[in-house]
């Protein structure tokens, strides 16, 4: 299967549909603390995916996000080449994100 690119309104319909929904984040801690994240998203940086793409269930869709839709792109490549099939890329990544976000600050 194809990746599908999907917008973040799709997402949020998504999301809605399957609260458990896999998605991943291939930002750096930085961008995911700071820049804010979806609530659901983990965390796996793109230069961390070789070693923690395990922990994702290859059978079930996976999202993933990133700022500006470029290492997202890489990451669900990759993750194609490792049997995942169920890939969806959000387009402009987080740039273009209007659901909900959360946030770390300094000090939590």
């Amino acid at each position: 299967m194809a990746i599908t690119h999907i917008t973040p309104e799709q997402l949020l319909a998504m999301l809605e549909q399957d609260p458990e929904l896999q998605v991943v984040d291939v930002r750096t801690h930085q961008e995911f603390d700071a820049l804010g994240h979806i609530p659901q998203a983990r965390l796996l940086p793109l230069h961390e995916l070789p070693y923690g793409f395990r922990a994702l269930d290859p059978l079930e869709d996976v999202v993933i996000t990133c700022q500006h839709g470029r290492r997202s792109v890489d990451a669900c490549h990759f993750l194609q080449a490792q049997g995942f099939d169920k890939l969806y890329n959000l387009i402009e990544g987080m740039s273009t994100w209007t659901g909900p976000l959360e946030r770390e600050t300094e000090g939590e």
